[in-house]
C-alpha cells in the first residue's frame, strides 16, 4: 500500500484520530522540515518545500473532519463519487428545505430566517449525532459493511453543507 496522510503522521486510519496528537506531529514535522532551514542548497530547499507542502496538505485533509471521511473512506476502498445515489426519501427532504430556504430568501421577514436557521441547525444536529455514532461504531467493530452508511452519511451530510452555504447568503442580505 502506497504512503498516506496516516502513514505522513505515523497515526492509524481512522474516522477519529486523536487530533491532539495530530497537531502536535503536525507542528514537530513543520518545524524540523521547514524551507527555511534548509542548509542552502537548492536541491535541499526543494525537497524542503515539498515536504511542507505534503505536510500542509495532509494536515488540511485530517483536521477536517469532514474531508478526513472522504478520505478515509478512500484509503479504505470506498471511492466517493458524484454517481452516488441518496436515498430517494432524503432527496426529497432536500427539496422541501430548498423551496423554505427560496421561500425565506424571497420574502421580507428576518423573524422567518431565524426559525428556518434554528431549525436546519437542529437538522445539522441530528445528522452529525448519527453520523459521529457509525463512525464510532466501525472504529470499535471495523465492520467494513458500515462503510457503506458512512458513505451515504457523508454524500448527504455534503448536501446539508450546500444547504446551510445557501442560508448564509441569505443571512447576509
Amino acid at each position: 500500500m502506497e504512503a498516506n496522510y496516516f502513514d505522513h503522521f505515523d497515526i492509524p486510519v481512522s474516522f477519529t484520530p486523536d487530533e491532539a496528537d495530530l497537531r502536535k506531529k503536525y507542528l514537530a514535522f513543520s518545524k524540523q522540515h521547514h524551507p527555511d532551514f534548509s542548509a542552502g542548497d537548492d536541491a535541499e530547499y526543494e525537497q524542503a518545500l515539498l515536504k511542507t507542502s505534503l505536510n500542509n496538505q495532509a494536515y488540511k485533509t485530517l483536521s477536517d473532519s469532514f474531508e478526513r471521511i472522504r478520505y478515509t473512506l478512500e484509503i479504505l476502498g470506498e471511492t466517493v463519487s458524484h454517481d452516488d445515489k441518496l436515498p430517494p426519501d432524503f432527496l426529497m427532504e432536500m427539496m422541501d428545505w430548498n423551496e423554505r430556504i427560496m421561500e425565506v430568501g424571497m420574502g421580507e421577514e428576518p423573524d422567518r430566517l431565524v426559525v428556518l436557521t434554528k431549525d436546519f441547525e437542529t437538522l445539522e444536529s441530528s445528522f452529525d449525532e448519527s453520523l459521529n455514532k457509525t463512525l464510532k461504531a466501525f472504529e470499535s467493530s471495523g465492520d467494513k459493511a458500515l462503510l457503506q452508511e458512512i458513505k451515504k452519511s457523508y454524500l448527504q451530510r455534503k448536501y446539508l453543507l450546500r444547504l446551510r452555504d445557501s442560508i448564509n447568503k441569505f443571512a447576509r442580505l
